[in-house]
């Protein structure tokens, strides 16, 4: 099982697992959105930036506010007020959940902040953190020497090539590629795979 407590993700496979982009999770951590454990740099062309468990997590809340239309300024003011109260991780430490543009959240102790009361129809649009913490667990529970590799395990799956490290069959993967899906889709629906992975399938295609 994972530790959490030593996950520890770089900024390459924090943008992947999030479902973001490099630019996007470089310029969030620049301007203390979400702000990682390590952020230095060795040159100044090459950050390093390395994510915790739980600023992952934050990551991906913060994705899935954008995703539910959610602008970047009003996330980032929700952000700046939460912490003025003593979260240092809101993202992570409170529940959110969306109606339209507006958001609202959920206290420790059960209560909601908003403008108004959230009925029902608020309720249903909470962001389930359960998922985002399993993407995250199935990602950090694979050995980084299997990625973009295949294998065959006998008796399993068939005999069929799959993902070295996994049981996701070369060809669904395939199937996906041609079906128009980016890496980002497949890196979605399959978040225990990497961008090599992909990157590996598309080559033998084309092989």
């Amino acid at each position: 099982m994972l530790d959490e407590t030593k996950f520890v993700a770089t900024r390459d496979r924090a943008a992947t697992i999030a479902s973001l982009s490099i630019r996007q999770v470089d310029y969030w951590s620049s301007t203390g959105l979400v702000q990682p454990s390590v952020d230095t740099r060795l040159t100044p062309h090459r950050p390093i930036r390395l994510f915790s468990f739980v600023e992952l997590m934050s990551l991906m809340v913060a994705a899935e506010l954008r995703e539910r239309g959610i602008s970047l300024q009003h996330i980032r003011s929700i952000v700046d007020h939460l912490r003025s109260q003593g979260f240092r991780q809101p993202l992570s430490q409170l529940s959110f959940a969306t109606e339209g543009s507006k958001v609202y959240i959920q206290h420790p102790d059960g209560t909601w902040d908003s403008a108004t009361k959230p009925g029902q129809g608020v309720l249903h649009q909470v962001i389930d953190l359960d998922p985002l913490r399993r993407r995250i667990r199935q990602a950090g529970a694979r050995d980084a020497g299997t990625v973009g590799k295949f294998e065959k395990r006998r008796g399993a799956l068939g005999s069929k090539e799959v993902i070295a490290g996994t049981r996701i069959p070369v060809e669904t993967v395939r199937r996906y590629l041609q079906a128009g899906r980016s890496e980002k889709d497949v890196v979605a629906a399959f978040p225990v795979l990497h961008s090599a992975d992909v990157a590996a399938v598309r080559d033998s295609a084309s092989a």
